[in-house]
Formats: structure tokens, sequence, C-alpha cells
């Protein structure tokens, strides 16, 4: 049976990858649960496929992955 957190992080990334824009405030929760290099990978290939399905992404998702490879890069 898997964790509650880890519980909370599926909803909120089901909920996220369903949803074409999706808002700040839910990204930002999503971000908050992230605990595993397992899961950092899991919603970065999320937000690369966002990206990947528009000719024109949202200014504000490049800015976020930007921001997630950076702390990614430190962390490691």
């Amino acid at each position: 049976m898997p964790s509650m957190q880890q519980r909370y992080y599926d909803i909120l990334m089901e909920r996220v990858r369903v949803d074409r824009f999706p808002s700040g405030q839910l990204l930002n929760r999503l971000e908050a649960t992230i605990f595993s290099s397992e899961q950092m990978i899991e919603y970065m290939d999320m937000l690369l496929e966002k990206v990947d399905e528009t000719w024109y992404p949202s200014g504000a998702l490049l800015d976020r992955i930007d921001r997630m490879l950076r702390l990614a890069a430190v962390a490691a």
C-alpha cells in the first residue's frame, strides 16, 4: 500500500496530467509534495510532455521547468 505522501502526490499528478492548463497553485502544491528523485523525474517528464503538446507553450510553464532543473542540478 502506498504511503499517504505517495497517494497525495499521485492524486495531484493525475489532476495536473489531465488539465491542459493546470493552475500555478496546483503545480506549487504538487512540487511541495515531491520527496524522491523518482517523483521529480515523473513530474519533469509530465511538464516536458505538456510543453511538447503545443507550439506556443506557456512562458510560466517554461520558467517552472527551468527552475525545477536548476533545483535538481543543485541537489545532485
